[in-house]
């Protein structure tokens, strides 16, 4: 089994796709990413840490200066309602938990998009243009997902490749569980030695 990449020292790296995959959008594929996050969805503060799996989505060149954006949006305290996020044609889109954006009177979410439109204008030094959407599993609130434009495709199929990924892995935050977060020994066990020559014989 092929080891995964390390993009950064912050996320661990779950899943993987170096290329496109199928025909959406523009050489669409994902990788999903975890971090451990002190504030919940809402951004409240937490007395104990939770799991945060988030996706990240990519074009044809996987570029990887979203990563910049990212470890910027987590260490501000920002990347906790992320579910999906990702950077096309100088766009950097984020796409949070509806729980979050329709939270409150609106007053967090405008000072939410403000602060990530500021980590964009610099990124390794180009400057990027910003936008929040929002996503919502419930297959009866359709009117709460709305994905911006962080893939090049029409809004139903885009909707449809965002919640299957969703379907997979459960993305957002959640509470640490032992036996679903342990390592895999499958993942990570070493590969089996290469001879060159036949290994020894031992007699029984």
């Amino acid at each position: 089994m092929a080891s995964l990449p390390v993009y950064s020292t912050l996320f661990s790296c779950l899943h993987d796709e170096t290329g496109p995959v199928g025909y959406l959008g523009r050489g669409t594929h994902y990788s999903v990413l975890r971090s451990v996050e002190w504030l919940d969805v809402v951004r409240k503060p937490l007395a104990t840490p939770q799991i945060h799996d988030f996706a990240v989505i990519w074009d044809e060149d996987h570029d990887t200066r979203v990563i910049t954006a990212i470890e910027r949006i987590y260490m501000a305290g920002l990347l906790s309602p992320v579910q999906f996020i990702g950077e096309r044609k100088g766009f950097l889109s984020v796409i949070v938990a509806a729980k979050f954006f329709f939270h409150g009177d609106g007053a967090a979410l405008e000072q939410y998009r403000e602060a990530i439109g500021e980590i964009a204008t610099s990124v390794d030094g180009d400057s990027w243009t910003s936008e929040v959407g929002t996503f919502d599993r419930q297959l009866g609130s359709p009117h709460q997902t709305d994905t911006m434009g962080i893939i090049h495709d029409t809004d139903v199929k885009v909707g449809i490749y965002l919640r299957n990924i969703d379907n997979l892995w459960r993305l957002g935050t959640r509470n640490y569980e032992p036996k679903r977060d342990a390592l895999s020994q499958e993942l990570f066990e070493p590969e089996p030695p290469l001879y060159t020559t036949p290994p020894p014989f031992s007699a029984l």
